[in-house]
């Protein structure tokens, strides 16, 4: 039976249901003809007591006909549900003209006795609470009317239990149905993340890399390659900034890509390579590691001579980010930080060296006696989930 329900997640409703209400739809097609039988049971013992028997044979009849053709037309709509209602309502009116007045006055059951249940339980499932109590009162009127408006402790027992089963039921199944909706479009944002991150992918071990490598090569050679390497150049800084604003849109407002920040800095000689999914930090860290990285590649423009370019290099990971910047400068003789420090120019500690050891990081320095600094910049993972690198 499981098997069936999953295969058929509709429930006969026309469209997809929550697995809850398919085995309800399942449970109730088990229901009707039972029920059924066991009204025909009961009237068949006391059939020699009614007026109209044969009036009593036609009800059951018709609702055991119906159990057995909603067996086989398996669509649930609001017509069949409404007909339902009503058929289960005229039932139980019909059985003033089956039973005597002193006789419905002692509190015999109405002639579909349970039966009526599964109308209203069918109308909570499909039209949810609201269905459920509007079924509930219109049996429960039927009801009200087969004791001709004298309720007896039994009749009111069973409306109370009717407006219990249709509202319960029902609040039950729009619960499941809000819970589903919400299931798929987590689900639907999921795929739409997947399916841009590949697309990124592609686009970063593709486009990219052979944007770059033109922009490299064009500038090695000079003259006209030259032009066509800063073209190459515009074009792979425009790219990675589309690509980079993909990823942003999928990181909540508390937090910072650094893989759409650096791409910002770049610009004529600073070139900025990033994985091709988002490295994210919370709020403070970010903004902390974006200012540090800016604050040296202000240091390569004014100390590292003219003509020097900088390259930033983004890498993360589950211990945390680790941002390089890289230039083909003057360099920086051995102590000149401390120098600096020593007579009051704090810019690289305090700009940079500062704001990553607040994070709990670490900023270290190394010149090439070709020429050139490296300044690595390590910052460790300060929350749980953080950063997150695709």
């Amino acid at each position: 039976m499981w098997t069936a329900l999953r295969a058929d997640r509709t429930g006969g409703s026309g469209r997809r249901e929550p697995i809850v209400a398919v085995a309800c739809w399942a449970g109730l097609d088990i229901f009707r003809p039972i029920a059924g039988l066991y009204a025909a049971q009961i009237a068949y013992q006391r059939h020699t007591e009614m007026v109209r028997p044969w009036l009593a044979a036609v009800v059951i009849g018709a609702l055991l006909l119906w159990s057995v053709a909603m067996l086989i037309y398996r669509t649930r709509t609001l017509g069949t549900t409404v007909f339902e209602v009503g058929l289960a309502g005229t039932a139980v009116v019909l059985s003033r003209l089956v039973d005597t007045q002193a006789t419905i006055a002692e509190g015999v059951p109405t002639l579909p006795s349970i039966w009526p249940a599964g109308s209203v339980l069918g109308a909570a499932v499909l039209l949810g609470v609201r269905g459920g109590i509007v079924a509930a009162v219109v049996i429960g009127l039927a009801d009200l009317v087969h004791v001709d408006f004298e309720p007896t402790a039994n009749t009111l027992h069973n409306i109370i239990l009717l407006l219990l089963l249709g509202s319960l039921f029902g609040l039950a199944v729009d619960l499941a149905r809000e819970g589903q909706d919400r299931l798929e479009a987590v689900l639907a944002e999921q795929e739409r993340l997947r399916e841009r991150e590949r697309l990124s992918r592609a686009v970063h071990d593709g486009v990219l890399q052979t944007l770059a490598y033109i922009h490299r090569r064009g500038s090695e050679l000079g003259g006209e390659s030259a032009e066509l390497a800063e073209l190459a150049a515009d074009q792979e800084r425009s790219l990675r900034e589309l690509v980079s604003r993909s990823h942003a849109s999928g990181v909540s407002r508390d937090d910072v890509d650094l893989t759409a920040g650096l791409a910002g800095l770049e610009r004529a000689g600073v070139t900025v390579v990033t994985p091709a999914a988002p490295v994210v930090l919370d709020h403070h860290a970010g903004h902390e590691v974006i200012a540090a990285v800016r604050a040296a590649l202000d240091n390569v423009a004014e100390h590292a001579g003219d003509g020097a370019e900088a390259w930033v290099l983004l890498e993360g990971s589950k211990d945390g980010v680790r941002v390089t910047v890289r230039d083909n400068g003057a360099g920086l003789p051995p102590g000149r930080l401390e120098e600096a420090a020593g007579e009051g120019r704090l810019g690289a500690v305090a700009s940079i060296r500062g704001r990553i050891e607040d994070l709990g990081g670490k900023a270290s320095w190394t010149s090439r006696d070709s020429g050139g600094c490296t300044v690595v910049l390590d910052v460790p993972v300060t929350r749980p989930g953080a950063p997150v690198s695709g």
